[in-house]
Order: structure tokens, then C-alpha cells, then sequence
């Protein structure tokens, strides 16, 4: 059976190659003692460390007629004690099993559709930005305001809008007119999207992106509450195309640190434990390893998948038997 050993316990039955017992305490007497047949088998034999009966005394002789006495007679002789069987030793205890591996994560939900547009500003004011377009010399009808549709041709002149528009957003209406909104729930800092990327964009209300969102930085999360995934699995290294280690990371006391459950992917193909591990490594070496327990169908711990032959993982055979891999 390869490394794979029995673990005895109450119930079961177990061939041992030597039986050993030490540290036995002395006892006063025995009334039951363990023998061992010629076919390895133990037993116990009751009385068996007795002595034997004393024999009868002999009979005087008789007086002689010549007045002589008469010799005397044999004492009977003592029977021999017999002999104590030696005691059996108890067999180790096996060692308890692991859990088994935990399940891969889910994807993830799709995004919610956008919100509708802001509501167009009305044009009869617009009438003066017809002076910004190639036809400018012809803005001063505005005061007419209808006339403020013709501002279409201004595209290719400079974006004139009045009132305040910092930290807000620029939409079309449906006559392709220009509207600026002040949105008070999306703030630019100054810097906001220039060159060097140290702009912010800070967005208060909820935000929903109806297709793929891309991050070529880094993407952090924070949140204060327990993170809820309606996913049954979750998928680790979804962008690996090779074998590698992974899991999840515990900080502990220092920032980015912590106890580690991982997968050890390059190595023993097991699943570990380890600690004092920085969460930006692409490996780990574990400090011990998580055991799994095989249900078999069969009573050979050898009908178990090759993968489950390291030390300590568990067989449960068929007819109850334990075994243990060492």
C-alpha cells in the first residue's frame, strides 16, 4: 500500500510485525495473563500464573520385631509453578486530517446603464454667440434672438458660454447648442487631466458604466462595510497562462502584511499557511500545509487519485478503515 498506513482504532483489526509494551507496573498477583498462539493470534488465559498442588506426605514404617525403628517415608513432590505470558504493546494513534480545498470565485455582475442627459438651455439668449462663427459680422441680429439657429456655422470659431461653468459639464442640445451644467457631485481639481496624470476627478454620487471599464493604474478600494459578491466563484490570476501561486493575504500589524492562505502552485501543488507575507509577492513558501480527507469507494487507499499522496492527507475506505499517507 505504497505510504499509505492504517490508523488503528476501537472496532477495527490490525496486523502489527512486533508488539512491545515498556514502563508496566509491578503487580501483586495475576489471575489473567495474554498468550500468543503459533498463528500470531492473542489471547488471554485465566489462572494461568498459579503454582501447582503440593504433593501428599508419605506414611511412617512400621516398628521392626527386633525393636528397630522403621525408615521413614518420601515426602511427595511440589508441582511446578506455571509460566506468565508476556503482555502486547497498543498501537500509535493516527493523526488527525485537514480540511479540504476551498472553491474558486465567481465572476463578475454586469454594469447598470448611464443616466439620461441634463435638460437644454433655452437659445433666445444664444443669439450672440453667432458672432464666433465665419459668418460673425452678421451676429449683430441676435438681438432678434430667433435668428440664433444660424450660430451652426460657427463650429469652426471659439466656444463662448456664458455664466459660471467651473467644475461642471459641457452638453448638447438637441439643436447641437451648447449648454454648460454646474454638477456639484463631480469636482476637477485644478491640475485635473493634464500631462503629467496628477489631476483628480473626485465623483460623489453613484456612478454606472454600461461597458467595459479600463484601469491602466493602479485601481485601490476602500469601504468600510464587509464586501458583499453575489458570485458563487471567485477567479484568482484570470490573466495567468502558466501554473503559479496565489490566495488571500490577512494584514495583520504592519501595512500590507499579514497571515496568508494560498495555493502553492510552483512547488507541492498544495494548498498552505504562512505568515509575515507582503501581499505584493507573486510566491510563497509555506510554513505547513492544508490536509484533505479522500472519501473512497474501494477499501485500497491506493484507488485514490495520485495527486492526494502527500503527507498527512486522509483515505476513508469503504468498510471504515482510516489510513494516513507518511
Amino acid at each position: 500500500m505504497a505510504n499509505w498506513k492504517k490508523v488503528i482504532v476501537s472496532g477495527s483489526s490490525a496486523e502489527l510485525s512486533e508488539l512491545k509494551l515498556t514502563g508496566l507496573s509491578t503487580q501483586g498477583s495475576e489471575n489473567t495473563t495474554l498468550v500468543i498462539n503459533s498463528s500470531g493470534e492473542i489471547g488471554t488465559r485465566e489462572n494461568a500464573a498459579s503454582s501447582g498442588t503440593g504433593g501428599t506426605s508419605g506414611t511412617s514404617g512400621t516398628t521392626g520385631t527386633s525393636g528397630t525403628s522403621g525408615t521413614a517415608g518420601t515426602s511427595g513432590t511440589t508441582g511446578t509453578s506455571g509460566t506468565t505470558g508476556t503482555s502486547g504493546t497498543t498501537g500509535t494513534s493516527g493523526t488527525s486530517g485537514s480540511g479540504g480545498t476551498s472553491g474558486t470565485s465567481g465572476t463578475t455582475g454586469t454594469s447598470g446603464t448611464t443616466g439620461t442627459s441634463g435638460t437644454t438651455g433655452t437659445s433666445g439668449t444664444s443669439g450672440t454667440a453667432g458672432s464666433g462663427g465665419t459668418s460673425g459680422t452678421s451676429g449683430t441680429t441676435g438681438t432678434s434672438g430667433t435668428s440664433g439657429t444660424t450660430g451652426t456655422s460657427g463650429s469652426s470659431g471659439l466656444l463662448t458660454l456664458s455664466g459660471t461653468t467651473e467644475n461642471g459639464v459641457i452638453t448638447l442640445a438637441a439643436s447641437g447648442a451648447p449648454n454648460g451644467n454646474v454638477n456639484s457631485n463631480m469636482v476637477f481639481d485644478n491640475d485635473g487631466g493634464n500631462i503629467a496624470n496628477t489631476g483628480l476627478l473626485s465623483i460623489t454620487g453613484d456612478v454606472i458604466i454600461t461597458n467595459d471599464l479600463t484601469v491602466q493604474g493602479t485601481a485601490s478600494f476602500q469601504n468600510s462595510e464587509n464586501l458583499l459578491i453575489k458570485d458563487r466563484f471567485i477567479l484568482l490570476a484570470s490573466g495567468s497562462t502558466s501554473a503559479g501561486d496565489g490566495g488571500i493575504v490577512i494584514q495583520q500589524g504592519d501595512q500590507n502584511y499579514g497571515d496568508t492562505f494560498a495555493y502553492d502552485g510552483l512547488s507541492s501543488l498544495r494548498w498552505g499557511v504562512t505568515s509575515s507575507f507582503h501581499a505584493s509577492g507573486s510566491g510563497f513558501t509555506p510554513d505547513a500545509f492544508m490536509a484533505a480527507v479522500v472519501v473512497g469507494s474501494t477499501d485500497d487507499p491506493d484507488d485514490a487519485p495520485s495527486r492526494y499522496d502527500k503527507e498527512g492527507n486522509i483515505f476513508v475506505a469503504g468498510n471504515q478503515d482510516i489510513y494516513i499517507y507518511s
